[in-house]
Order: structure tokens, then C-alpha cells, then sequence
């Protein structure tokens, strides 16, 4: 496989199972070309997976000294899977995920892939399907939008516990057309913006295939999105989990080149 990279983690700061430096000598016995860290930000709220404001500081530095161990032998990058509800942070890291990880509604969050009960509860504060993934898709662009982000992180998230149709069928057309929208109107203000394949879910047992879903993918494909691969790996043995049936999907959803994250900025590669 050429593709040995991913921006999207998850350590001890945040939900991760293993430190940095753990995950870094993981990827690099992997033979990663480059290894990007993005623990969660920190919320306005306690949700329990969030890195704790105060800790920010002291990961920006162990990311930094592993920058420093690894040069010559594997790019380490410093990166921030910035949630919907935290500001833009002041610190300029590599780079930036945005992620929609819950909705509001009234003084209330809800989360959406936290666990089924969670988006159960999501649900019925919104009254309908229809009207949570409307939601979901408005907070997205507006969360995508912002300044300095560089990637959209799991664009379909309100996917993880739908594999079986439980919720909404994901090619009815108004679901469909809500996706679409989202990715028009993101496109048309960022064209360069990075969408993820996302393996994440595949690891921890909830899908069988990666965000987005084939449709959304192919969509993606045919407006020119720009695409990358990414793990979202929270522990040793995930960081590069089920790449050989994210590239398949790729190739099936007609796409011919993905990026990956450099030192010195996206590069493309041909699959």
C-alpha cells in the first residue's frame, strides 16, 4: 500500500488508549510517511472526550519533542480536531479538523454518535429525523467554514448507527439532497478544503464501511473534492485499520487520486 499517513488520532489527552509517543512508534514501525495528532478540543461542556483545556498546552509539547525525535524518519504534525462548539484556538497548529460531534437545542446538547441511547435522545429533542439532519448538516457547513480549517472531518457522521436502515434510508432524496447541499455550499466558499475517508468506525465495530457512505463518496468524487484518508485511530493496533477496503471503496466510487498531509502541505497521491 502507498498510502501510510493519516491526520485524524486520538491519545491519552483526549479518548485515546495509548500517549503520544506510543502512537508514534506505532506508526512509524508501520512505515507511516506521516503521522498527524488531533485530539479533541476542549468543550464549553463536560461530554468525556474532550481534552481538558489546561492539558492543551502540555500536548502541543509532547507533539513538538516527537516532531523533533522523528526527523528524517517519519513527518509528525500537530493538528486539532476542532469541535463545533470551540472557538478557533490562537495557537497556529499544522492543522485543523472540523468535526460535528452534537447539536443544541434550546440550553440542551445532544450528542450524535456517542453511543444509540445518545442519539436516541438526539432524536426525539428534535422531533423528527428530517429535522436533526437538517440541523446536522447546517452546524457542518457553518463549522467547516471557519478560518484556518483545512479538513472535514466525518462528514456523515449521523451514519454511525444507521448501517442497517434503522433511522433513514441514506438514499432517499431528501436525505441525499441535504448532503449535497451541505457539500455544494462548502465547496463553492473553500474549494481546496480536504473531506476524509474515515476508517474510524470500522475499528470500533459500528460500520462495515467508511465515512462517507458510497453515495456521498461518489458525489464527492464527481464534484472534485479533494480526499484523504484517515484512520481516526484511538489506539496502536487501528492506525491504519481497514485502509485496504477504504481504497476499494475509493476505486468503487470512481476515484482516482488522494491527498495526504506533508510537512509541507498536501500532496496527491494515485491510487
Amino acid at each position: 500500500m502507498n498510502y501510510l499517513s493519516t491526520m485524524h488520532s486520538h491519545t491519552t489527552y483526549c479518548d485515546g488508549d495509548n500517549t503520544p509517543a506510543e502512537m508514534a512508534e506505532a506508526a512509524y514501525k508501520l512505515g507511516f510517511v506521516s503521522f498527524g495528532f488531533s485530539g479533541h478540543s476542549h468543550l464549553p461542556y463536560k461530554a468525556g472526550y474532550e481534552m481538558k483545556m489546561e492539558k492543551e498546552a502540555e500536548y502541543r509539547k509532547d507533539v513538538m519533542a516527537l516532531k523533533k525525535e522523528y526527523e528524517g524518519k517519519m513527518e509528525i504534525l500537530l493538528g486539532l480536531e476542532l469541535d463545533a462548539d470551540t472557538p478557533n484556538p490562537d495557537f497556529k497548529y499544522d492543522y485543523l479538523i472540523s468535526s460535528v460531534h452534537q447539536l443544541h437545542m434550546g440550553d440542551n446538547w445532544y450528542a450524535v454518535d456517542h453511543s444509540k441511547a445518545h442519539f436516541d435522545e438526539c432524536l426525539e429533542a428534535f422531533g423528527s429525523i428530517e429535522n436533526m439532519l437538517k440541523e446536522f448538516y447546517s452546524v457542518t457547513v457553518t463549522a467547516a467554514l471557519r478560518e484556518n480549517i483545512d479538513i472535514v472531518g466525518h462528514i456523515d457522521l449521523v451514519e454511525k448507527f444507521n448501517e442497517t436502515n434503522e433511522y433513514f434510508n441514506p438514499n432517499d432524496e431528501w436525505y441525499l439532497k441535504l448532503v449535497y447541499g451541505a457539500i455544494d455550499t462548502i465547496l463553492e466558499k473553500r474549494p481546496n478544503i480536504v473531506f476524509e475517508v474515515n476508517t474510524g468506525a470500522i475499528s470500533r465495530g459500528y460500520r462495515t464501511t467508511p465515512y462517507p457512505d458510497i453515495p456521498v463518496l461518489k458525489y464527492l468524487t464527481k464534484r472534485g473534492a479533494r480526499l484523504m484518508l484517515n484512520s481516526d485511530t484511538h489506539a496502536v493496533d487501528t492506525i491504519d485499520y481497514a485502509y485496504d477496503l477504504a481504497l476499494d471503496c475509493c476505486k468503487s466510487a470512481g476515484v482516482k487520486k488522494l491527498y495526504r498531509l506533508r510537512k509541507n502541505g498536501f500532496e496527491e497521491i494515485e491510487i
